[in-house]
């Protein structure tokens, strides 16, 4: 069973996240920060750049998926469960750390526990990313 720890991938190093309204949609950054070992700034910047040269938001599919690609990462079909369906995050289990695309959001487990700002357990996972053997 996948745990869950509160995080936020550590935005808290460089802005206040002590009170909900302070809790900004980064997702994306935080995700990709928790999956890649990356600092959470490293992230920021280097998507920010990629969506401003091709006019998309840093959060944007189109923005985030090539940046995985080139730190070698894959993209997944979604996990399903002997009947077909769509394993719920709290289910799963894929050993190597993931980058999970679940309903408008991303998130991260590494080592059984899902790192994020809310529990997305009950949330069924979507694609997702993993790292390929080269990059590991």
């Amino acid at each position: 069973m996948v745990e869950f720890t509160k995080s936020h991938g550590g935005r808290e190093k460089y802005y206040p996240v002590k009170y909900k309204k302070d809790r900004i949609g980064d997702c994306v950054i935080r995700a990709i920060a928790h999956g890649t070992g990356q600092d959470y700034m490293v992230v920021y910047n280097e998507l920010f750049k990629r969506a401003m040269k091709i006019g998309n938001m840093p959060n944007a599919e189109e923005t985030y998926e090539p940046y995985l690609f080139e730190l070698g990462w894959r993209k997944n079909s979604p996990a399903k469960n002997a009947r077909g369906k769509k394993i719920r995050l709290k289910d799963w289990r894929i050993e190597e750390t993931c980058i999970i695309i679940t309903s408008k959001h991303l998130t991260c487990i590494k080592d059984g526990v899902l790192y994020d700002t809310h529990d997305w357990r009950p949330w069924c996972g979507n694609s997702y990313y993993t790292p390929s053997r080269e990059s590991v």
